[in-house]
């Protein structure tokens, strides 16, 4: 194979990386237009939009179950498909689609006017999740990702102290417990869980570890010393989260 020739691959492996970024964030685009019709007609309610609040309401009571069931069947589908060699792109696009619908609902539904609040802000996480996928290693996606989830429990806390949020905490300590857990079994492994090569950098672990102590730490202190000090651990996970931008931005040059 030429120089020509390898420039034109790498060219034509830049292009579809690109596109699969456009296309990704068309869909944060598109999910952020859902958010705010539901905050219109859901949340915002006046006399001229009351039935739709109440039919949505009504559709939501269902879907919050069903897309549950239909966002494991689409997980399964793709599982499916990988096993037999064939492509996921149809099923994977489908299970996105619904998940993201379920999300919606599950937010407004359970959390309402808070719920959408959060929804609102999603999108342009999304937007910035995505970025950092595509631009930055997958050390650093995984490390957003986290400490994301951690600002994002922290000021659910400050507006409401419910039931729903404090199981959302409990679920998350497990997550990041499992989290950790994972990245040793993958550093034992040689970065594989089973057949799949997840983690390629074997320095990788390192930061995915300390971002899963420090998220612990804060939800784990926000949700003991209350709201007030919440607020200002949001801050601390910001500035963790610049701090590995710094950090990850310095490995790539």
């Amino acid at each position: 194979m030429t120089d020509k020739e390898k420039r034109q691959n790498r060219q034509r492996a830049e292009d579809a990386v690109f596109n699969r970024m456009l296309f990704c964030l068309l869909g944060v685009i598109i999910a952020e237009a859902v958010v705010l019709l539901v905050k219109r007609f859901y949340v915002d309610v006046t006399n001229s939009n009351l039935a739709v609040a109440i039919a949505l309401d009504s559709i939501f009571s269902v879907f919050v179950y069903v897309g549950l069931v239909l966002t494991i069947l689409g997980v399964a589908w793709c599982v499916w498909k990988h096993k037999k060699s064939q492509s996921i792109r149809l099923p994977l696009v489908c299970t996105v689609v619904v998940a993201c619908l379920w999300i919606i609902t599950l937010f407004a539904y359970c959390f309402y006017d808070i719920g959408v609040k959060l929804l609102v802000a999603l999108p342009f996480a999304a937007a910035v999740l995505i970025l950092i996928y595509f631009l930055y290693q997958r050390a650093f996606f995984v490390s957003s990702v986290l400490t994301g989830c951690g600002m994002a429990g922290l000021w659910c806390l400050r507006q409401s102290q419910g039931t729903l949020v404090k199981a959302g905490f409990v679920v998350g300590w497990i997550v990041l417990i499992a989290i950790a857990v994972l990245a040793c079994l993958l550093k034992k492994n040689g970065g594989k869980l089973g057949k799949w090569k997840l983690v390629s950098d074997p320095k990788s672990y390192v930061p995915c570890w300390i971002t899963c102590a420090v998220v612990l730490a804060a939800t784990l202190l926000g949700f003991i010393l209350g709201a007030g000090v919440a607020y200002y651990l949001i801050y601390v996970l910001v500035a963790w989260l610049f701090c590995m931008a710094v950090y990850f931005t310095v490995k790539m040059m």
